[in-house]
């Protein structure tokens, strides 16, 4: 038997008060299941929560939508620092700088690596010492340095820091818009369950079939109980969603039934049941932050049938970024290339100071190799590296 399934999440408190304010509004005030003091709260609460969860959406696309400068000029920065410290070694090896000027950007004097230039803090904190050491190092009698100029470095990590200003800026406004919705969590469930309970109460001389029907259009939701197979009589679709990339379950999406706008949400498994509907062709359209909406189309409802159909939404930033060291005893190898299995196109070699940067890695655990050059024996290493979308991973290799 199909049994109660109370809201997880804002999305499902969103929808089941919406239903219940909708089914309200629209029937006769002789036909309002719910006491005058629920509704009064219904009333009060539900455009509150309806308007909340709207601003904290807006918030979270405009961090999202942030996000992709961001890194575009997180990589210019890097890009920036890198070339303006190998150059600077180049002109040590060819005799143009001495090798203790490195000490003006706090570079180790006896060697010629290239500092970890993967996060934020590392990049701000080498750039700053390039712009604070350069000055310092040409009124000491150097030569200033070219392709890139310091200048160059200044313009790009400044960029930088105020993209990642402005990107602090929207993540602060989208905890202050996430922290408005979860003020109201506890009226919300409150409010759900004292109307669920009065939804039910109303209709508890009708069969049990005719209860949770007439329950359903206010709003109560309903799943198999467990190990329950999903009876015709109560549900017309079901399926499971899962991530594109992952192949893992993905909770807590919303379906909207197009054709009679009616919000559900899929479980923690990736399950979702959609009560009966009369017989004919319906759409789903499915929801979740994070991932790309899509519309499931031409789902064929027949009576006493239950139709599945399955889908597999698209991360809205799928892809991530993976770089790192490569040396062998201690030192760096140049020329290795580096690899993602299953990907042919995502190849590349380490630079004269053994550095690689591969992009457009496929979020999810993917497996990078590095393959040392004949001249240095081609021998191979391998690391699982799990993918972070939108973020760059860290795979160093030493043999």
């Amino acid at each position: 038997m199909a049994i109660r399934n109370m809201p997880r999440t804002d999305e499902s408190r969103n929808a089941a008060l919406t239903a219940a304010k909708t089914k309200k509004d629209n029937v006769p005030p002789a036909e309002v299941v719910l006491t005058a003091q629920t509704v009064t709260r219904l009333d009060a609460q539900q455009p509150l929560f309806a308007l909340k969860m709207v601003e904290r959406g807006v918030a979270l696309n405009n961090q999202t939508s942030s996000t992709e400068p961001l890194l575009e000029k997180k990589d210019r920065a890097r890009m920036f620092i890198s070339h303006f410290i190998q150059a600077f070694n180049n002109g040590i090896d060819r005799e143009l700088f001495p090798a203790q000027a490195r000490a003006f950007y706090q570079l180790p004097v006896s060697s010629s690596n290239l500092p970890e230039l993967t996060s934020e803090e590392k990049i701000i904190t080498w750039g700053d010492r390039l712009i604070a050491g350069d000055p310092l190092r040409v009124t000491a009698g150097g030569a200033p340095m070219a392709m890139p100029t310091i200048a160059e470095v200044t313009t790009e990590l400044n960029a930088y820091k105020a993209e990642n200003i402005i990107q602090s800026n929207l993540k602060g406004a989208y905890d202050l818009a996430q922290e408005a919705v979860a003020g109201l969590r506890p009226e919300s469930d409150s409010l759900i369950l004292r109307m669920w309970n009065e939804i039910e109460t109303a209709y508890s001389e009708e069969s049990a079939p005719s209860k949770r029907r007439k329950s359903r259009e206010w709003g109560v939701v309903y799943i198999p109980s467990p190990g329950e197979a999903p009876s015709p009589d109560e549900f017309s679709i079901i399926g499971i969603i899962t991530d594109s990339i992952t192949e893992n379950p993905v909770a807590d999406v919303q379906l909207i039934v197009v054709e009679t706008g009616n919000a559900y949400s899929s479980e923690n498994n990736g399950e979702y049941f959609i009560p009966t509907l009369p017989p004919g062709t319906y759409s789903l359209q499915l929801i979740k932050a994070g991932y790309t909406t899509q519309t499931l189309t031409g789902i064929v409802v027949s009576a006493g049938a239950i139709t599945e159909r399955d889908a597999e939404l698209v991360p809205a930033v799928s892809t991530g970024t993976v770089s790192g060291n490569v040396q062998q005893a201690a030192i760096n190898v140049p020329n290795t290339t580096v690899s993602v299995d299953g990907f042919p196109l995502l190849t590349t070699t380490t630079d004269i100071n053994g550095n690689y940067t591969l992009n457009n890695v496929p979020a999810g655990m993917q497996v990078v190799k590095a393959l040392l050059p004949p001249i240095n024996g081609g021998a191979s290493q391998t690391q699982n590296v799990n993918v972070v979308a939108g973020n760059e991973m860290n795979a160093s290799f030493m043999f």
